[in-house]
């Protein structure tokens, strides 16, 4: 045998070895992607974060808004009622410009009072003697109107304040034209006519129109006229 012919054997067959090592390329992919993950849950985080924050600004701003509106101030009204917050009621009540407001109408009712036989200097006394009498009245009429929106209250029902003034505007008929508003709200089956106007922020009650308010004010003061005529 020549030295060219050696021996097949053991010692001269090729060794595979399989490493069982990660690669490094693998190393470095996994590196980036446990990297990548916390700056996006962070980007997310701020995103959620500013838009939170960007509907908290419109919701304030949108709330301080209403709360300037005639809805907000009925609200504010009915609660007080409901409350028996005779303090708050009387703020936006302005029971002087109320009776003031149905001054003309209780003259006429006055008059018809005495019939159609009622002589034209009898119906100028009449007439004369009203404006006197109305501030006499004021007390009976502030009631009259505290019954008239406790049963507006119990048509709307306690509830959360939030809630309540959300939803006056779908229960009561509001319209606005500058600074002057009207407000017609459900009352044991008939419908009673608020007059509103702007007082600062918020708004008062100056005027309402309701068959049973003027009546009332008409028996309150006919009472006290002087012997002027035989009633019908």
């Amino acid at each position: 045998m020549t030295p060219e012919q050696k021996p097949i054997g053991p010692q001269n067959r090729k060794r595979f070895v399989i490493s069982l090592e990660q690669q490094p390329a693998v190393k470095r992919s996994t590196k980036r992607g446990g990297k990548l993950w916390p700056k996006v849950v962070a980007a997310v985080g701020i995103i959620v974060v500013l838009v939170a924050g960007i509907a908290a600004a419109a919701g304030f701003l949108w709330w301080r808004n209403y709360q300037t509106t005639p809805a907000y101030s009925l609200a504010l009204l009915v609660d007080a009622v409901q409350r028996k917050d005779a303090v708050t009621v009387n703020e936006i009540v302005d029971i002087d410009k109320i009776v003031d407001s149905v001054a003309s109408d209780v003259t006429e009712k006055s008059v018809s009072r005495y019939g159609s036989t009622i002589s034209p200097q009898q119906r100028k006394r009449v007439e004369a003697l009203v404006p006197g009498l109305l501030p006499g009245v004021k007390q009976n009429v502030r009631i009259s109107l505290v019954k008239r929106l406790q049963e507006i209250s119990d048509e709307l029902e306690p509830k959360p304040f939030v809630i309540l003034a959300l939803g006056i505007p779908y229960r009561v008929k509001i319209t606005t034209e500058n600074d002057s508003a009207k407000a017609i709200a459900p009352a044991q089956g008939r419908d009673i006519e608020l007059i509103m106007q702007r007082n600062g922020e918020h708004w008062r009650i100056v005027g309402i129109k309701d068959e049973t308010v003027i009546p009332q004010i008409v028996d309150d003061i006919v009472k006290d006229f002087p012997a002027i005529g035989p009633l019908r």
